[in-house]
C-alpha cells in the first residue's frame, strides 16, 4: 500500500469492529504507534480512538494497563486479564502498514468478585466500596475463556474488514475535503463583516463535515460573556458567562472534549446532548471565542481541518476588529480636531464650559448634563455649567468627593457607565425625577493623574442606554476638554498672578523674587548709611514627614500659621518672605547680629509653643524650626554672600539637632 494511504482511521475501524454482535457489550479503546519510531524506543503506544458505554469500568481498565501500555502488549498478539477484584479485559495487537495497533476491550466482569481487592481499589481511588460493588454487579458476566475466544475472533475478522481499502477511501475523502476547505477559506478571506463571517463559518462546518449541531460564540467587548452569534441545528442556546467556561478553553488552539452529563450540561443550560467538542478561536494571543460541535466526535484528520478553519476564522475576526478600530480612530481623530478648533475660540471660561457640555451632549445625543470642577481644597465638586436644569440653582449645590455618583468618580478617577440606576449594584438608588431614562455616564476630567472635575451626561434623545462605545468616545473627548479647561484657567489666572507677583499665595508673605530685590536695596542703603543688616533663614524641622503623616492640606495650614508667627515676631519695618517650600526669610534693616538673636528666639519659641495637629508623631515630638543668622557687613556685602552665609548657618542648626539658632561665623 502507498505510504500516504497507511495512516489509520481509528473511528472507522472501531465502528466496524463495534458493529459485530460479539463485541457489542465491550468498551473498545484503540492505541497506535509508528514502527519507524518504535524501533529506537522513542515512541510509545498512544490512544487514537474509543467507543465507551460504561465510563467507570473503562477508566479502571485503562488505569490497570497504564500509560504507556504494559510492555507485554507489544509482544503478545492476544492477552486476557483479570484485575481489581473481578474486572476482565482483553488486548489484541496487530499491524497495518507502518503502524502498530493495540485494541483493548473491557466493560465485563468475572462471575466471582474478590471483595478484598475491591476494597483496596475503593481506598486507592477514594470511592465508596458499596457504590463500586453496585457498579460492578451491573456489568455483563463473562469468563476468561470467553474473552480469549473474543480476542481470537478479532484476529480472524481483521482481514475481512478490508482495512487498507477503508484507509484509501478515507484518504480520498480527506483530500476532497481539504480541497473544498481551501476554496471556502479563500471565500472567507473576502468577507467584509463579522455577521457575514459567522453565517459563512457555521454553514461551512455543517456542509463540509456534516456536523449535526454547531454553535459559534464570540467574547463580548467587556470580556464577561460569550455571546452565541451563530448556530446550526440548535433551537435555543443561551449566552455563557466567561468565568463559567474559562477553564475548558485550552491555552492553545487545540480541541477540548466534554461528556455532556458532566460539566458541559452546566455550561449549556437547557440544551440536551451527549458530548461537546470545543475549538477555541484565538488570534494574536487573545481569546476571541470558540466553536462547539455537539454529538459528533470528529476524526483525527477532520480535527486538524477544523482547527485550521478555526484559526482562519479567528484571524479574520481579529482583522475585522482591527480594521473597525482603525476606522473609528480616524473618524474620532477628525471629529476631535474639529472640536479642538471650536474650543480654542472660546473667549472665557464660562463660554468654554458651555461649549464643552454642548459638544459632549452632541457626540452622545444626550439631552441633560453638567460639568463639575474640583475646588482648591480637593474636597468638593461644584457645578460650573449645566444642561437641562437651572444653572443658578445648580451652582448652589456642592458634592463631597467620594460621595454620590460624581463624587465617587472624582475620588477614583474611573469612568462610570450605568445602564439602570436602580438595578446597578454600584449605585442602587431610586431614579431621580429629573432623569427621563435610568441610564447615565460620568467621566473624570483629568490632567495626567490628577482629577480636576467630572463630566456628566444623561437621557439620550431616543431614551436608549449609554454603551461602552459612548464611554470610550466621551473619555477621549474629556481628555481634550480637561486640557482646554486648564489652558483657560491658566490664562485667566495669569492676570491675577501678575497682580500677586510679589506675594506668596498661600501665606500672604512676600515671595522669593521680591526678596532678592529688597535685600539688594537694603544692602545698598546700609552701605551708604553705614548701617547693620541681618537676615534670618527659618526652616521647619521634619516638615516632609509631617506632610506625609497629615497630608498637604494640614501642611499648608502649618505654613500659614508659621508665617503669622514670624510676622508677629518682627517689626513692621522688617521684611518677611517665603523663600520656598517650608523655608522663610526675614530681613531686619539696621539690626546687628546680636540684636537679631532676640527676634530669632521669639520666632523659634513661638513655633515650638504653637499646637499643630498630630505633631506628637514627629521625631522631636512637636513641630519646631531651625534658624540660620547672617549679618552685613561681617558675613557678606552682596545678596549672594549673605544668603549663602545664612544658609550654611541654617544647615549647621539642622545637623546639630534642630530646634536651634546658629549664627554665621565668616572668617
Amino acid at each position: 500500500m502507498e505510504e500516504k494511504a497507511q495512516k489509520a482511521p481509528p473511528a472507522e475501524l472501531l465502528a466496524k469492529l463495534k458493529s459485530y454482535s460479539f463485541l457489542a457489550q465491550y468498551n473498545l479503546n484503540l492505541y497506535s504507534r509508528s514502527k519507524t519510531s518504535s524501533t529506537n524506543g522513542t515512541c510509545e503506544f498512544q490512544p487514537c480512538g474509543s467507543i465507551v458505554h460504561d465510563a467507570l469500568s473503562n477508566e479502571i481498565g485503562l488505569n490497570f494497563f497504564g500509560s504507556p501500555l504494559k510492555p507485554d502488549l507489544q509482544t503478545k498478539k492476544t492477552a486476557v486479564y483479570r484485575y481489581n477484584g473481578g474486572f476482565l479485559s482483553f488486548a489484541v495487537s496487530f499491524e497495518i502498514g507502518d503502524t502498530d495497533f493495540c485494541l483493548v476491550g473491557n466493560g465485563v466482569r468475572d462471575k466471582l468478585i474478590d471483595f478484598w481487592q475491591l476494597e483496596r481499589l475503593s481506598r486507592a481511588d477514594k470511592v465508596d466500596v458499596f457504590s463500586l460493588l453496585n457498579q460492578l454487579e451491573k456489568l455483563p458476566v463473562a469468563t476468561i475463556h470467553e474473552l480469549e475466544g473474543v480476542a481470537e475472533q478479532i484476529h480472524e475478522i481483521l482481514p475481512s474488514l478490508q482495512v487498507e481499502r477503508l484507509y484509501k477511501s478515507l484518504y480520498d475523502q480527506t483530500v476532497s475535503r481539504l480541497s473544498i476547505v481551501v476554496g471556502l477559506l479563500e471565500q472567507l478571506d473576502e468577507l467584509q463583516s463579522t455577521d457575514e463571517l459567522v453565517s459563512f463559518s457555521t454553514d461551512l462546518l455543517g456542509f463540509v463535515f456534516d456536523f449535526p449541531k454547531v454553535a459559534l460564540a464570540l467574547l463580548d467587548k467587556d470580556k464577561e460573556c460569550y455571546s452565541i452569534v451563530g448556530k446550526l441545528g440548535l433551537e435555543k442556546i443561551h449566552d455563557i458567562p466567561e468565568a463559567k467556561i474559562k477553564s475548558f478553553l485550552t491555552r492553545d488552539r487545540s480541541r477540548k472534549i466534554l461528556r455532556f452529563e458532566e460539566e458541559a450540561a452546566a455550561i449549556f443550560t437547557g440544551l440536551t446532548a451527549e458530548q461537546v467538542t470545543f475549538f477555541p478561536l484565538k488570534a494574536e494571543g487573545s481569546q476571541l471565542g470558540f466553536i462547539s460541535v455537539f454529538d459528533s466526535e470528529p476524526h483525527s484528520v477532520d480535527v486538524l481541518l477544523v482547527e485550521l478553519i478555526a484559526a482562519r476564522i479567528a484571524a479574520k475576526i481579529r482583522h475585522l476588529k482591527n480594521e473597525a478600530e482603525h476606522l473609528q480612530l480616524n473618524a474620532l481623530s477628525n471629529k476631535l480636531l474639529s472640536v479642538t478648533n471650536t474650543l480654542l475660540f472660546a473667549e472665557n471660561k464660562d463660554e468654554l464650559y458651555k461649549t464643552i457640555l454642548e459638544l459632549a451632549a452632541d457626540l452622545l445625543n444626550a439631552t441633560q448634563g453638567s460639568i463639575m470642577l474640583m475646588d482648591k481644597s480637593g474636597e468638593s465638586l461644584h457645578i460650573v455649567y449645566t444642561m437641562g436644569m437651572s444653572l443658578h440653582l445648580a451652582q448652589c449645590m456642592t458634592v463631597k468627593v467620594g460621595r454620590g455618583i460624581a463624587g465617587k468618580v472624582a475620588k477614583t478617577g474611573i469612568p462610570l457607565l450605568v445602564d439602570d440606576i436602580e438595578k446597578d449594584s454600584r449605585i442602587g438608588i431610586r431614579n431621580r425625577p429629573r432623569f427621563k431614562s435610568k441610564s447615565l455616564i460620568c467621566i473624570p476630567l483629568k490632567l495626567k493623574d490628577k482629577t480636576i472635575g467630572v463630566l456628566n451626561l444623561s437621557d439620550k434623545e431616543d431614551m436608549a442606554a449609554f454603551t461602552e462605545s459612548d464611554r470610550n468616545l466621551l473619555t477621549s473627548f474629556a481628555n481634550l476638554a480637561s486640557l482646554m479647561i486648564e489652558r483657560t484657567l491658566v490664562i485667566e489666572e495669569s492676570v491675577i498672578f501678575e497682580k500677586m507677583a510679589v506675594t506668596d499665595a498661600l501665606t500672604g508673605l512676600y515671595n522669593r523674587r521680591f526678596l532678592k530685590n529688597r535685600i539688594e536695596e537694603e544692602l545698598n542703603r546700609s552701605i551708604r548709611q553705614k548701617l547693620n543688616l541681618t537676615i534670618l533663614f527659618i526652616d521647619l524641622d521634619h516638615f516632609k514627614i509631617y506632610n506625609d503623616l497629615c497630608g498637604h492640606i494640614a501642611g499648608d495650614e502649618v505654613l500659614r500659621k508659621t508665617a503669622a508667627i514670624i510676622r508677629a515676631s518682627v517689626r513692621d519695618m522688617d521684611i518677611v518672605a517665603r523663600y520656598g517650600g517650608e523655608e522663610f526669610c526675614a530681613i531686619l534693616p539696621g539690626t546687628s547680629k546680636t540684636e537679631s538673636l532676640a527676634v530669632a528666639e521669639r520666632i523659634r519659641a513661638g513655633i515650638e509653643k504653637e499646637a499643630f495637629p498630630e505633631e506628637e508623631n514627629l521625631p522631636l515630638g512637636r513641630l519646631t524650626t531651625s534658624i540660620g543668622v547672617a549679618s552685613f557687613p561681617e558675613d557678606g556685602h552682596t545678596f549672594t554672600s549673605l544668603v549663602h552665609a545664612a544658609d550654611v548657618a541654617l544647615y549647621q542648626a539642622k545637623t546639630t539637632g534642630r530646634n536651634a539658632i546658629v549664627v554665621a561665623h565668616t572668617p
